[in-house]
């Protein structure tokens, strides 16, 4: 499972994309990108929000696992987290493999409004 912060990074190299490029898809600014992959931000919903748009996906396919603690034992969890944390696995991956490519478009556009 991916924190959100390797999840952004993830997809922003899955779509060969550099910091700034990804910025300027989404319509934020290079140095949000830089600083939530570094782990120095915390993830805002609105950053959230506006990747979702970006790879055509609900904001809520991004964020459900992104609060996972990967150092937290899963044993502790019952069948159905454990499921939930497989499915998320996919989810993240389909989201790295596939919806990254989508962001490619918004390139060469001029930035997106903030509204």
């Amino acid at each position: 499972m991916h924190t959100f912060t390797e999840l952004l990074k993830n997809i922003r190299e899955e779509g060969e994309l550099t910091q700034e490029e990804l910025a300027r898809a989404i319509g934020v600014s290079t140095i949000l990108i830089s600083m939530v992959e570094s782990g120095q931000k915390d993830v805002s919903k609105n950053l959230v929000v506006r990747l979702a748009k970006g790879l055509d996906v609900h904001p809520s396919s991004i964020a459900p696992f992104a609060f996972i603690d990967k150092s937290s034992e899963l044993k502790k969890t019952t069948g159905i987290e454990k499921t939930l944390v497989s499915l998320g696995e996919r989810l993240q991956d389909h989201l790295i493999m596939i919806k990254s490519k989508r962001l490619k478009k918004y390139v060469s556009r001029p930035e997106i409004s903030a509204n």
